[in-house]
């Protein structure tokens, strides 16, 4: 399908901490404008002898089953590019098609900043969308914005990472291959392959963990961490040497201790403090997590292992640093919609250190050496340890943490969709239908409150209101598909409501994918990004 694309400026608050800038940071954003999708799928084997309805109507929740029901009768899903009856039974080998008109949710690309309002360096024509930080002939290495996912999934197809970088550069149309996972809230550095060979080459590197270091950046809430559970530290005979917490076979955030404390195949949860080198610092030693806190990081200062650079004691003032170690398993609660939870699952281990604090808006800034690659294993970790994202709503945090002028626009971008349904459902009321398919009486829209184009499921009301079409009454089936599209009753006398819509939502979470370091046939190669803005407390940081 063929799509046309838009870009617009907004200006929201982007999270920064209020002492931070003077600057006026306004975002652009990308816009795809609703199109026909077709949906297509081969039968499951758990689909046979069942009825299309039923499958449907079970294994998709974005409507409900009064929608599937016209939907099979009026063409919009189909068995091998046929209509059939709601009772009709899937076979082997069918291919279902369900064509909808699709509405793909604004994304941000790329951010200006004025200095000034007279300060005209910033060419807001300018066609700049993704950061790159190296391209060669195998890679291309970018600072992915949040709100942005790496490859088409859910609700999002063209604007994608990969659909982005295609329209930025044409030659890589097609071309593209996944090497990792970054989650779609999250920004910074993501390495994609350019052939398959080189996909699979770095796919078995981060695999393997072999010579692959990955370091994020956060900014959580409170004193990191103080808040942890320090009933959950590992007690010095249970660790009474370095070599216990150091030897090769955990070095994938597995292993096994003699302990009464753990049933037999339990995943640990433990927590332990090592210096910069990794040598455990226990509690007869003195050290605590105050040591840890206290202690910093220079996150432009990195090794390629993600260990820092030593500060020497007398410049830095507040001792040598320390890492904060978490061994807690993660698991996936429900895949459909990505809930996950730490305590239980597979075993998860994260390192992590204090880059610095600020006494404001109560929150540290730290860094994150996963050792493990499990689903929102940094996120989940931090949760556990007590000091969640400060602004990651699914884990302990809130959405506008110290950012009152993002709560503002997001609650006056719902006001003023509240505003416009209410319009258009006053100018309504006296309509009647004709033959050309207008409605009268019901033409209304029924949005839930607080819904947000295609992230809240359609209910029946709305249901009901587009299924008193038929597609007999249209000339095209694409006029009959946009008239009997939910979405587009939400988005009814709304030209701006992806603008809209993209201030309603999470503009992205506090976590940064920083550095990653690889060892690609026996080179090591390393990529960093800058630091994220968030990041910054002070101007001269």
């Amino acid at each position: 399908s063929s799509s046309s694309t838009t870009t617009t400026t907004t200006a929201p608050p982007t999270g920064a901490p209020p002492a931070a800038f003077s600057e006026k940071i306004r975002k652009r954003i990308r816009i795809v404008k609703p199109y026909p999708f077709t949906y297509a799928t081969f039968a499951k084997g758990r689909w046979t002898n069942r009825t299309i309805l039923d499958v449907y109507n079970s294994e998709f929740g974005s409507y409900p089953r009064s929608y599937y029901e016209g939907a099979i009768r009026n063409g919009r899903i189909t068995v091998g590019g046929k209509i059939v009856s709601t009772d009709y039974k899937i076979k082997g080998g069918d291919e279902l098609c369900h064509v909808v008109h699709r509405h793909e949710p604004a994304v941000a690309i790329c951010d200006f900043e004025d200095k000034d309002d007279n300060d005209n360096g910033c060419d807001i024509n300018t066609p700049k969308y993704i950061t790159v930080i190296h391209e060669d002939n195998d890679i291309i290495v970018v600072d992915k914005p949040s709100t942005v996912p790496v490859h088409p999934c859910g609700g999002y197809n063209f604007n994608s990472l990969f659909h982005i970088l295609s329209d930025q550069n044409p030659l890589l149309r097609g071309s593209l291959h996944n090497v990792h996972r970054l989650d779609r809230l999250t920004s910074g550095l993501t390495i994609v392959a350019k052939n398959t060979e080189m996909a699979k080459a770095l796919g078995q590197c981060i695999n393997d963990r072999k010579g692959c270091y990955k370091v994020y950046l956060a900014r959580v809430k409170g004193k990191f961490p103080l808040n942890a559970p320090v009933e959950k530290r590992f007690l010095d005979e249970e660790c009474s040497t370095s070599e216990t917490l150091l030897s090769p076979h955990i070095s994938n955030g597995e292993w096994t201790i003699d302990s009464d404390k753990f049933k037999k195949g339990d995943a640990a949860t433990s927590i332990w403090i090592t210096n910069n080198r990794g040598e455990l610092k226990t509690t007869t030693e003195g050290v605590t997590l105050k040591d840890v806190f206290q202690s910093r990081i220079d996150p432009k200062q990195l090794e390629n292992d993600g260990t820092a650079v030593e500060i020497p004691v007398e410049r830095n003032g507040e001792g040598s640093i320390h890492w904060l170690h978490l061994a807690c398993p993660c698991e996936i609660t429900c895949h459909k919609n990505g809930v996950c939870k730490a305590g239980n699952g597979k075993a998860a281990q994260t390192a992590f250190g204090v880059v610095h604090y600020d006494e404001e808006t109560d929150s540290s800034v730290v860094l994150a050496r996963p050792l493990t690659g499990r689903t929102h294993q940094i996120r989940l970790h931090l949760q556990y340890l007590g000091h969640p994202i400060a602004n990651d709503p699914n884990y302990g945090g809130e959405m506008f943490f110290f950012n009152d002028g993002g709560r503002k626009m997001c609650e006056e971008a719902h006001e003023k969709m509240k505003q416009i349904d209410e319009k258009n459902n006053a100018s309504n009321n006296d309509d009647s239908r004709t033959d050309s398919g207008a409605r009268g009486n019901n033409n209304k829209i029924n949005r839930p409150y607080h819904a947000i184009s295609t992230d809240v499921p359609a209910t029946e009301e709305e249901v009901k209101c587009i299924n008193q079409y038929d597609r007999s009454e249209f000339k095209s089936f694409l006029e009959y598909l946009e008239k009997s599209c939910v979405w587009c009753e939400r988005s009814k006398g709304e030209e701006d409501r992806a603008v809209l819509e993209f201030l309603a939502r999470s503009q992205g979470i506090w976590l940064h994918a920083l550095q990653y370091s690889l060892n690609v046939d026996g080179k090591q190669i390393s990529y960093s990004t800058p630091l994220p803005k968030w990041s910054y407390f002070q101007k001269e940081v």
